[in-house]
């Protein structure tokens, strides 16, 4: 294990050096740091919320009443927690880009949010889609506030502005300053904005998607297809994207259709063998266990086994939400976005997991699912029982846990030592 840490140290340590001292890297992780409020409410949020016992949910109906027990989360608390993680994140990222840039900020941000809006579409009803704001349109929001901020830092810095009078001050000259910066993002994301309209996607958000999603509509059920859907999920988070989304967009209606025809055999005969593995409540309770990297051991290990304070505080945020598969607080926290030292635990972990789940139930060792409906935020152990309706279902997700966590451990430590250093100095000045 240490010849593993120290090879980390030396080969793995500079590349995570490089992405950190790139302004683009660390504009995007600043902003995406920024969204840590939002992300911490909104999952306590849906634990309460989706909280998975019936009689919880029961009391609860009958305390506030049907109707406002099942919108005050996700039609009114959500969208304005984990549905503005790309609004956010837009802000953050563009402030901290002009930052480092050596140009005034606000903007610069102003800039980049004109240039966002101007991309962003309406819906049937002439309004705007919450989709547009969320998790799932973060990279479109991230290529905005880079290309709008560096647009705006290179007219300033090629003097290509509005001059004022010396008596001005500085802050309505920095107005003024922007607008030429302002006219050219403006032309150039209007013009962006007709082009797509012109193609089968319409909507800049429709395209992004609709390019990664299109490679994965051959996929089905089976084990390549599952493994390459694994590896995407976790691959496309640790770039900003919301893997999920992208993924379940596609995958669900299969998934679905999975679950439906285990049902069947199951209702008919529940000794009889289901002809699916990979349904909806495999992939809730299997690949995104915990949420997407299987980090509930990772936080376990950020609380018990790391010294940096920062690790510490991020895990014990983030495993109560963990335990019920909420785990955005880890990946945006620590995080695991754009983090060079953990990207290899963060895909690797899903993926062999995964794959010891698909064969302990092909092999018979494991039930295959019945098809009987489990929420999404059933921790571990329970998820996995209801899920085979077998205690088994609930063993095996403890087991491939255990092996998640061993193979996140040297990451971590590689991670903690690096932290902990840096807050050692900070403490010494």
């Amino acid at each position: 294990m240490k010849k593993l840490t120290d090879w980390l140290e030396k080969k793995v340590y500079p590349i995570a050096m490089f992405f950190e001292q790139n302004k683009y890297l660390s504009s995007i992780q600043y902003g995406i740091m920024l969204t840590i409020p939002l992300l911490l409410l909104g999952a306590f949020a849906c634990i309460i919320s989706d909280f998975p016992w019936q009689p919880y949910q029961d009391f609860m109906i009958h305390l506030f009443g049907e109707e406002a027990w099942a919108s005050w989360n996700w039609s009114v608390l959500n969208p304005a927690t984990f549905g503005l993680i790309g609004f956010v994140t837009l802000i953050g990222t563009s402030y901290e880009l002009c930052r480092k840039n050596n140009v005034s900020m606000m903007p610069g941000v102003i800039v980049s949010l004109m240039s966002y809006f101007l991309l962003i579409a309406l819906d049937e009803n002439s309004m705007l889609s919450m989709n547009e704001f969320g998790s799932s349109a973060l990279f479109l929001a991230i290529i905005v506030s880079i290309v709008s901020c560096e647009i705006y830092a290179f007219c300033l810095k090629k003097n290509l502005v509005i001059k004022m009078p010396g008596n001005i001050p500085k802050f309505v000259e920095e107005q003024f300053t922007a607008l030429i910066p302002t006219l050219i993002s403006g032309a150039l994301f209007l013009t962006v904005r007709f082009i797509i309209q012109t193609t089968p996607f319409e909507t800049a958000y429709n395209l992004i998607y609709g390019l990664l999603q299109a490679p994965l509509t051959g996929l089905g059920t089976s084990f390549v297809g599952t493994m390459v859907i694994t590896f995407l999920n976790s691959f496309l988070w640790f770039f900003g994207l919301h893997g999920t989304n992208v993924v379940s967009a596609v995958m669900t209606p299969l998934w679905y259709a999975a679950r439906d025809a285990n049902l069947l055999v199951y209702q008919a005969d529940a000794l009889a063998l289901r002809p699916y593995i990979v349904t909806n409540d495999f992939a809730n309770m299997i690949i995104f266990l915990g949420g997407t990297g299987l980090t509930i051991p990772l936080a376990v290990e950020m609380i018990f086994c790391c010294k940096s304070k920062r690790i510490r505080t991020i895990g014990k945020g983030g495993l109560l939400p963990g335990i019920f598969n909420v785990n955005e607080p880890i990946i945006f926290g620590l995080p695991l976005v754009m983090n060079p030292v953990m990207v290899i635990p963060f895909v690797l972990v899903p993926i062999v997991c995964t794959a010891l789940a698909y064969f302990a139930m092909s092999f018979g060792i494991v039930p295959l699912p019945t098809g009987v409906a489990v929420p999404w935020t059933m921790p571990f152990f329970l998820g996995g029982w209801l899920m085979c309706g077998d205690i088994r279902g609930g063993l095996l997700q403890i087991v491939i846990l255990i092996i998640a966590g061993i193979i996140y451990y040297p990451f971590i430590k590689t991670l903690d030592k690096k932290y902990y250093e840096e807050e050692q100095e900070v403490t010494v000045e």
